[in-house]
């Protein structure tokens, strides 16, 4: 009797790459492995990152579709990380595609031209794919330009607070310093300045959004208010896709959103009308793999 293939999704990103085993349909197995982007490709923290996702899997697949922040469709990027992809997992090359992680998430939610996906993750970017296949985009241009409302800013914006105490003299003790010391290991300069400056870069900071959910969950004020200003932040991108798309409807997702369930409700004061959905994407991507077998 034939073995049916085993199909894995990979949904990279900045903090953590998610992935999923499909077979017959049914979801096998899901986990997560160190983060990568297109910027680790040829790096050895690219390669450290793609051999520790092999050792984790719990089975070997037979094709794999993987969606990576930084990549597209056609480039020599999206060549040498399907041939990384390929000779890492042990797959033959035609039985690997990669895309960029916003095509990914796009098609887990919405068909061509059906709206606009608002993703924050550690970055934020506004993303419409038009029916005939174009790209209209807001954001979505790194920590060093942009990411506002994303788990990178909120993290930012947590230090920036915590510092301005600093520099008045004050000993920060509020419920989000207690959180965000339990992550950064303390809260003088010397701490923080190790944790935002060290070999991590954005994704340092990144982790530092679960704290500030946490603490606006137990109402810190300032926390809370961090997470107002991110959704505002969000529904800026929005309204830059809109400025040249019309008024579509919005698909809010990503793991940002994700922190309190403050932070769907701020977003949806600011843009009235969102659909907030959390979905596999790792998982969308397995199953989308099966065309690559079936090929």
């Amino acid at each position: 009797m034939t073995r049916s293939p085993l199909l894995l999704g990979l949904d990279a990103g900045g903090t953590a790459t998610g992935w999923a085993l499909v077979r017959d349909s049914q979801l096998v197995a899901t986990g997560t492995a160190p983060a990568f982007t297109a910027l680790l490709l040829g790096t050895p923290a690219g390669a450290q990152s793609l051999a520790a996702l092999a050792a984790a899997l719990p089975g070997h697949p037979d094709a794999v579709q993987a969606g990576v922040p930084g990549i597209t469709v056609g480039t020599d990027a999206a060549r040498h990380l399907q041939a990384a992809l390929a000779e890492t997992l042990r797959v033959p090359a035609g039985q690997v595609d990669v895309e960029g992680d916003l095509d990914l998430a796009y098609r887990a939610h919405l068909g061509p031209g059906a709206g606009i996906l608002l993703y924050a993750g550690t970055g934020s970017i506004a993303y419409h794919v038009t029916a005939r296949g174009e790209v209209v985009r807001a954001g979505g241009r790194g920590y060093r330009l942009g990411d506002d409302g994303g788990g990178f800013s909120l993290g930012r914006a947590a230090l920036r607070h915590l510092t301005t105490q600093l520099d008045l003299g004050q000993v920060p003790d509020s419920r989000l310093a207690h959180e965000v010391a339990a992550i950064t290991g303390g809260l003088d300069w010397e701490t923080l300045r190790g944790f935002a400056y060290g070999s991590q870069g954005a994704a340092a900071l990144a982790r530092l959004a679960p704290a500030v959910g946490r603490a606006a969950d137990a109402g810190d004020p300032d926390a809370m208010l961090m997470l107002e200003s991110a959704a505002v932040a969000l529904a800026e991108l929005v309204s830059r896709v809109r400025a040249q798309t019309g008024t579509l409807p919005v698909t809010a997702t990503g793991g940002a959103l994700r922190i309190s369930p403050l932070f769907p409700s701020a977003l949806s004061r600011a843009l009235p009308g969102v659909s907030v959905q959390q979905r596999n994407h790792a998982e969308a991507a397995a199953r989308y793999a099966a065309r690559l077998y079936a090929d």
